[in-house]
């Protein structure tokens, strides 16, 4: 089966003119993979969709000399992440969303905070998620600011994002979007995100759009990793995309 699987994306990622790279032994972990590609003394880390700050102590834990950039628009999430990252003078806590336009936009707090998003739930996930289907109903609407990454970057006069981590509940081409200045000068090194493969948020992109665009940008597909599946269907997946030498 995970030969079946592997052949079927290597066969997707190669219509799109990518090729899946290995590193010589390499880690099936995400975190160490990273660890092994990051080579500046003290990386710039943005963890987007940042939570209550469980990966950002991981990424505190692996980068010790980093600078941590976290965003969560969520209050209620944004309100634990302070409090678990206090005494941190190297991470700086955001609240608000990264997307593709500076202003507010509504926010879907749903039954797990893990799938608040700032898409609207697709109807269709009940039938792909199964015994999770419940986390993903919308209990509440909420106005939160929004940002770009290159107006933040700029403001900020942050030159260089060694890793940009993104899980932002389907939104996460919009961060991409909001971010064309940094991927077109090649200023973000690393990308590591969720990608969602099946209908779950209303405006999510599919897989090859991402693929694509990332590509026009000069970062290829790295890997995958942390595969959910239904049954045998890839529902979701965490991909590392890198520069292009």
């Amino acid at each position: 089966m995970k030969t079946a699987i592997k052949s079927i994306i290597q066969h997707v990622v190669r219509r799109f003119g990518y090729k899946i790279n290995k590193l010589e032994h390499a880690s099936v972990d995400p975190f160490v993979v990273q660890k092994e590609l990051t080579t500046a003394d003290r990386p710039v880390i943005f963890d987007l969709g940042a939570h209550n700050g469980r990966i950002t102590q991981k990424y505190r834990d692996l980068f010790p000399q980093s600078l941590i950039y976290c965003f969560e628009p969520f209050p209620k999430s944004f309100q634990a992440l302070t409090k678990n990252m206090s005494g941190d003078d190297r991470t700086f806590c955001h609240n608000l969303a990264l997307s593709d336009t500076n202003g507010l936009a509504v926010f879907n707090s749903n039954s797990s905070s893990l799938t608040n998003s700032l898409l609207s739930t697709d109807e269709q996930a009940v039938a792909m998620w199964g015994d999770e289907k419940e986390k993903f109903h919308t209990e509440t609407q909420i106005r939160v600011p929004t940002k770009t990454l290159d107006s933040f970057c700029h403001e900020n006069n942050i030159q260089q994002i060694d890793l940009l981590k993104m899980d932002v509940q389907g939104a996460e081409f919009a961060v991409l979007m909001g971010a064309m200045d940094l991927l077109k000068q090649r200023r973000i090194s690393l990308v590591y995100t969720e990608l969602i493969l099946c209908p779950t948020y209303n405006g999510q992109h599919k897989l090859h759009e991402y693929l694509s665009f990332l590509d026009s940008c000069g970062y290829e597909l790295l890997d995958f990793y942390n595969h959910t599946r239904n049954q045998h269907k890839l529902i979701q997946a965490d991909v590392i995309f890198v520069r292009s030498p």
